[in-house]
């Protein structure tokens, strides 16, 4: 076998283990090609859909100092070794574009023969989670610096006809579901060396891969039992994400359905057909016992063992995390729990939406959406103190030539996915520009900002032809997307929360590539639409061309606009003061109390309430922060544990924007109220926010910001440590006197 010539860059990095996965894993941030395997396939099959392949290699090893497995796929694989699970993947790129994983296996090796055993499944479907793209598995292993095993020369792959091929989607968001046929011997391939083996198919190479590193942290594996509460009702502490597990013992021929959801239903059943969705793993099973585990990751806090032939009994119900794991070092306690309990839910929501890239949910979807990534990210930055997951996102949208299906210049609304049916959202491909500039000051990242300028050139082009003689967007097609609530009804001809958002689009896009000629576009926008929005006392949602062409202005009026107009700068507290006192008192919360305004169409989780939440800490109303944030999500934190899509549970209740309430805590009670890694300057502002005591830590790289205060009389005690090299500032909101000491 020859040498590996990537075995000096792993070797000198394979130290670098992440603690927080339950199998050893390297930094791959260097190693973005294979020394031997070549992408293989079934014959004439990588286009088949719902197809799965268990390859198999048995190695020999003996004295063993290091040992690696790099692997990728098009879709999913599932890797074991000696039966023991090692690894889930690959991390998702974006079309025609492959992550490589790579993995230190020397802790899974035994003296003599090790079966290595993947399970590769190949969809070729079209869905927001994993592309539809010919089926293809490439892996190598490597012991010692020498290639042992690859496809392409050694590996035999076997179709087993475990898994049933002709089965519905989960949900038109997401592939295949799992329909499984099995004997007690099913595991016999990844298990037994002796293993007497059917016929292989045959393997042909596949065209050459454009290959990528990882780069972003390996996932959390962490294994966690189901507590019985009811005939076979089972439930998770929380709500949780990952391959649900059962240990079975089948007495007679059976047939049995795991029926899964985040919620239980009025009748305390789990109806695994909401929102959509097709939540049920099924097991046709022969007598005997089982240990059996999903391949596909899912989302649930309760478990329902249904039963439809035969007789069986459950030992046991787990759940293997597969969840982003680098948000521990974070850390938040202050001296009111309930604000305790809904830090650790934005934790929670977070590392189970933010793996390889920033999701929207976990469970219908899995699906990398425009908008959410922007409230994500800042929690992404917060929680790990890096912009690997957020490189990775944005890079994805970067990478293609095009984009298939969609129009010339138009963004995806959610990538890495499919979108044949041609369908985008205009305002979110706006919300990718403004996180573009946050990445920037996060990351120091000039080179993607500059790469990633003609992609944003093309898509102010694309805007436009929908200019009117206003010099406003009018008749935007396809999905025009306010947010969850009322209005998402206003939004032609002319919407004017669109109009705020493009004039902020300009406004970035003026300032990242220095074009003042986008500048003044972006003013004349925003001065356009409050001589035509603003009647007064609100912002208007929208206006219609009337039969003889007239644009017409609606009475629409939506409780979402105004915070557009507000957070967006179309609008701000010294140009209209009334209205921003009327929205600052008068809207939220209270509004589930008080009458006013009821002509005023209340805003939804998404993402009104959370614009909102911004401009309260705006305006330094941090106490009214934390009063409105009881009565928002705490219903949510003590029914799931996790945080929602919707003010109601009629959605997804695990949903990665929302996690942006760890943000508003850092900043608007802790204090930290912006990190400049760029200007290496910490800016603090100490709020008399309610509270007697805070302390918290948040990630910065290898080190971390640490604060710690308590008010007594109306003087603040703050001890504050920051990394080497940066310099701190702070004011008081609130507070008349500070004791402050910085390290």
């Amino acid at each position: 076998m020859k040498q590996n010539f990537f075995c000096g860059i792993i070797a000198s990095i394979a130290t670098l283990l992440l603690a927080s996965c339950s199998q050893s894993s390297i930094d791959t941030s260097q190693i973005d090609s294979f020394a031997e395997a070549k992408p293989v396939w079934a014959k004439d099959r990588e286009r088949e859909s719902n197809l799965t392949l268990s390859f198999r290699e048995i190695i020999k090893t003996r004295w063993t100092n290091n040992a690696y497995i790099r692997l990728t796929a098009s879709c999913d694989y599932r890797l074991r070794i000696n039966g023991e699970f090692v690894a889930h993947g690959p991390s998702v790129a974006a079309h025609d574009f492959y992550r490589i994983d790579c993995y230190d296996i020397k802790p899974h090796l035994k003296w003599g023969k090790n079966i290595i055993a993947i399970e590769v499944a190949g969809y070729n479907d079209d869905n927001y989670y994993l592309l539809n793209q010919p089926s293809f598995l490439q892996a190598e292993v490597e012991v010692n610096g020498e290639v042992v095993a690859a496809t392409g020369d050694k590996f035999t792959a076997y179709d087993l006809r475990q898994r049933k091929q002709d089965v519905r989607e989960f949900s038109f968001q997401r592939p295949h579901i799992e329909h499984y046929t099995l004997t007690p011997d099913f595991d016999a391939w990844a298990t037994r060396k002796n293993w007497q083996a059917p016929e292989a198919v045959t393997l042909v190479e596949q065209p050459a891969k454009t290959l990528l590193p990882r780069h972003v942290p390996y996932p959390d594996y962490t294994l966690h039992e189901a507590e019985k509460i009811g005939d076979g009702l089972y439930k998770f502490k929380c709500n949780s994400t990952g391959f649900l597990g059962i240990k079975i013992k089948v007495e007679e021929p059976s047939a049995i359905r795991l029926a899964f959801d985040e919620i239980l239903s009025n009748d305390g059943h789990v109806n695994g057909n909401r929102f959509g969705c097709y939540a049920y793993i099924t097991y046709e099973l022969r007598p005997g016992e089982y240990s059996l585990e999903a391949f596909e990751p899912n989302t649930m806090q309760y478990v329902e063992v249904l039963t439809d032939k035969g007789s069986c009994t459950v030992e046991q119900i787990y759940m293997r995390d597969y969840c982003g794991s680098d948000v521990k070092r974070a850390k938040f306690e202050c001296n009111d729990e309930a604000m305790n309990r809904l830090f650790e839910a934005a934790r929670e929501t977070h590392r189970q939406n933010a793996l390889d890239i920033f999701m929207d949910c976990p469970s219908r979807e899995r699906a990398g959406w425009l908008c959410d990534s922007y409230f994500a990210s800042r929690v992404a930055f917060d929680m790990s103190g890096h912009t690997r997951i957020e490189h990775n996102f944005l890079n994805n949208f970067l990478l293609p030539t095009e984009f298939k299906h969609i129009d010339k210049g138009m963004l995806p609304m959610c990538y890495p996915s499919d979108h044949p049916n041609q369908n985008h959202i205009p305002n979110w491909a706006m919300w990718f520009v403004l996180e573009l500039e946050e990445y920037l000051h996060r990351s120091g990242d000039q080179v993607l900002i500059d790469r990633a300028k003609q992609r944003v050139y093309e898509l102010v082009d694309y805007f436009k032809p929908f200019l009117n003689d206003d010099g406003l967007l009018e008749g935007l097609t396809r999905w025009v997307f306010v947010e969850w609530s009322a209005a998402n009804s206003f939004v032609q001809d002319v919407n004017y929360p669109s109009n705020m958002l493009y004039a902020k689009m300009l406004e970035v896009v003026g300032r990242l590539y220095n074009d003042p000629t986008l500048t003044e576009q972006a003013a004349q926008v925003r001065k356009v639409i409050v001589e035509q929005s603003f009647d007064g006392e609100f912002f208007i949602d929208n206006a219609v061309r009337g039969k003889g062409g007239r644009l017409e202005l609606t009475r629409n009026r939506t409780e979402t606009c105004q915070y557009y107009a507000f957070y967006l700068g179309t609008a701000t507290p010294e140009s209209h003061p009334e209205l921003w006192s009327k929205m600052l008192d008068k809207f939220g919360a209270v509004r589930t109390t008080n009458n006013e305004y009821p002509e005023i169409h209340p805003s939804n989780a998404f993402i009104g309430n959370y614009l909102r939440m911004e401009l309260l800490s705006q305006a330094g109303r941090a106490k009214q922060i934390l009063d409105e944030n009881r009565s928002f999500y705490l219903p949510m934190v003590d029914k799931t544990g996790t945080l929602w899509e919707n003010m109601t549970d009629h959605a997804s209740c695990n949903h990665g924007f929302a996690a942006h309430i760890a943000r508003v805590l850092y900043r608007d009670v802790l204090g930290v109220y912006k990190i400049a890694p760029n200007e290496k300057r910490i800016t603090l502002r100490f709020n008399d926010c309610g509270l007697t005591h805070c302390k918290g830590s948040i990630p910065l790289g290898d080190e971390s910001v640490d604060v710690e205060w308590s008010l007594e009389n109306d003087t603040l005690t703050a001890t504050v440590y920051i990394p080497e090299g940066y310099t701190v500032d702070y004011s008081l909101n609130g507070i008349k006197t500070c004791n402050f000491t910085a390290y």
